[in-house]
């Protein structure tokens, strides 16, 4: 953004003094032609007053002074001008001159010298012109610089703000297992070993290895997997002993209705898949609550019991560190991941939720 300011600024500050350097030419040419212009008016003026016996009267100007000269280089009328009487244009560093020699001796006048009384005037205003249009031309660019970056770093704005967010909910993420394996690991060295701590620090080890593997998938998205026909319902059963203590711990039921269900892709995907989508189910859930999962060959349907989902938080559910709520763990990248999945292998997605009710997520296989 400075070097689109910079060089407008430039480019304006250069076609200003071409612009000035132009008008202040013509100016110049403009005045020199009033000069001759109304020098050569006078003389006339000289020359017709003598064919018709008039008085020489010459017409004044508040724009020239006038002096006359004869043939002597005597002046005749008007204030000397200290000027080389030889016909053309003469200037000092105030004034403009010109002397003009087609009087012809008429009443005696050889010379008719013109000065312009105001010959910066006109230079002066041009100046002011062109500082004023510089002026608002800088003074609009650097407005629509402004909004210009407004608009184009507020992306950027908001995305460090994000990235803020995921960073201080990650080590909050993280530094919860943590102190529970390490509290854990203390009593285990001061006492025998008990089933609710070993199960603790299983628990927790798990979580951990469920945050490893959401940014581990997230940051190596582009590698390759290896793509093969799977059985959803085989892989669906394996993860759910990954969180039956979990759910245990909860007092959650879990009903199944299970079909065989064959899919190509790459398994690490379809265990990112259905970890996120589980993981949810039991973490928004209340205590003692229910969770559907019913599979049929073309779709996958997981109801809960839980908090539900606000409406004007459908539309973001899928945006990459959105949280709903700040209530539960998490940082916002679980369906962010599901949505990312089941956009490349074609699978569809349909949320029904109504709040403090049930949430219902379907994956539809078919295309």
């Amino acid at each position: 953004m400075g070097l689109y300011l910079g060089s407008s600024v430039f480019l304006i500050l250069f076609l200003a003094l071409s612009f000035y350097h132009y008008e202040k030419a013509t100016v110049i040419a403009m005045n020199k032609e009033r000069l001759k212009s109304s020098a050569q008016k006078i003389s006339s003026q000289i020359i017709y007053s003598f064919m018709h016996a008039m008085p020489l009267e010459i017409t004044r100007s508040d724009e020239f002074e006038v002096a006359l000269y004869d043939k002597n280089r005597e002046l005749i009328s008007g204030n000397p001008m200290k000027v080389a009487l030889e016909e053309g244009f003469y200037a000092d560093s105030t004034y403009d001159y010109y002397v003009d020699m087609s009087a012809q001796l008429h009443h005696g006048v050889k010379f008719v010298v013109l000065k312009s009384r105001n010959a910066d005037k006109e230079i002066n205003r041009l100046i002011l012109r062109v500082l004023a249009i510089t002026i608002f031309s800088v003074g609009l660019i650097a407005l629509v610089g402004y909004f210009l970056s407004k608009m184009f770093l507020k992306p950027i704005y908001n995305e460090r703000i994000k990235l803020d967010k995921f960073i201080k909910d990650t080590t909050h993420e993280l530094n919860t297992p943590i102190s529970a394996i390490l509290l854990s690991i203390e009593r285990l060295k001061r006492e025998p070993i008990e089933q609710k701590i070993l199960q603790r620090v299983e628990l927790s080890s798990k979580r951990l290895q469920k945050i490893y593997a959401d940014l581990t998938y997230l940051l190596l998205d582009q590698q390759s997997h290896e793509v093969k026909m799977i059985n959803l319902k085989e892989l669906l059963l394996q993860e759910l002993l990954l969180y039956e203590e979990l759910a245990n711990k909860k007092e959650i039921t879990i009903t199944r209705h299970l079909q065989d269900a064959f899919m190509e892709m790459d398994e690490t995907s379809a265990q990112r898949l259905l970890d996120n989508l589980l993981s949810n189910a039991i973490k928004y859930n209340r205590q003692n609550g229910t969770i559907d999962l019913v599979l049929t060959p073309t779709s996958l349907s997981i109801t809960d019991s839980g908090i539900g989902i606000a409406p004007q938080d459908k539309e973001r559910l899928f945006e990459r560190f959105f949280r709903a709520n700040d209530h539960e763990g998490g940082f916002g990248v679980g369906l962010d991941i599901v949505k990312r999945i089941c956009d490349t292998y074609g699978i569809t997605i349909a949320i029904e939720s109504e709040e403090n009710r049930f949430t219902r997520i379907i994956l539809n296989f078919s295309i």
